[in-house]
């Protein structure tokens, strides 16, 4: 998938420079290359952009750096979906990102889910945070169904999801994972979502796997 023109990485250097003169060399080297990976354009600063926004170009690095099964894929030229379940403030952002663009060789169709019956049929599945309080009945429409599930409560791994959003504490967002629950789905998460993990603080209980290999994928130190 490629939803960066040519254009743009051949302009970092020079965007890297106007920050490196502002924020000093290492930070803004890293500042360029994370938004050019969240697909945002890395001359914009992070606080200029709504926290969907964000989230939006956190996903389309998520789903760049994550394997599905071929049968999940389906046959060539069959639309690869992304959902969104509950209150929708990111769609919008995302058909931006990915508009003319495509999945795994796949077109793109962005779907508001307004039946848990539709869910198996997503790569990628959101679950707003108006959901926090059914995610238990809405993820169990996911399981063994290879859905990429995303989500932003605060229960949301322990509820069976893959990859939560996470509020960092000076402000912007990281991300933790659940690997139990991706292999389950006999999903790969590799590259960014892996490279920047941290070891949660949190201890699982012995008897509950699904919070076994919790990582948190956090901004490197710069």
């Amino acid at each position: 998938m490629s939803h960066h023109p040519p254009s743009t990485l051949s302009r970092l250097g020079g965007r890297s420079g106007a920050l490196s003169r502002l924020v000093g060399g290492s930070v803004a080297l890293w500042v360029a290359a994370w938004l050019l990976l969240l697909g945002l354009p890395a001359g914009r600063a992070a606080g200029d952009s709504s926290e969907y926004e964000l989230k939006a170009g956190m996903i389309s690095t998520f789903i760049k750096h994550t394997e599905w099964p071929e049968n999940k894929l389906g046959r060539p030229g069959s639309p690869f979906i992304i959902g969104i379940y509950g209150n929708d403030q990111i769609s919008g952002y995302l058909q931006e990102i990915f508009a003319g663009s495509l999945i795994k060789g796949r077109p793109v169709q962005i779907r508001s889910m307004f039946s848990r019956d539709d869910i198996p049929s997503c790569h990628l599945l959101f679950v707003s945070g108006s959901e926090r309080d059914r995610l238990g009945a809405i993820l169990r429409e996911a399981r063994r169904e290879h859905v990429l599930t995303v989500g932003e409560s605060d229960n949301f791994l322990d509820s069976g999801g893959i990859i939560q959003f996470v509020p960092k504490a000076g402000g912007g967002w990281a991300c933790s994972t659940n690997q139990a629950n991706a292999a389950r789905e006999r999903l790969k998460l590799g590259g960014f979502i892996l490279r920047f993990q941290k070891s949660s603080s949190v201890t699982a209980p012995r008897e509950d796997t699904s919070r076994r290999d919790r990582r948190i994928a956090d901004t490197p130190e710069p």
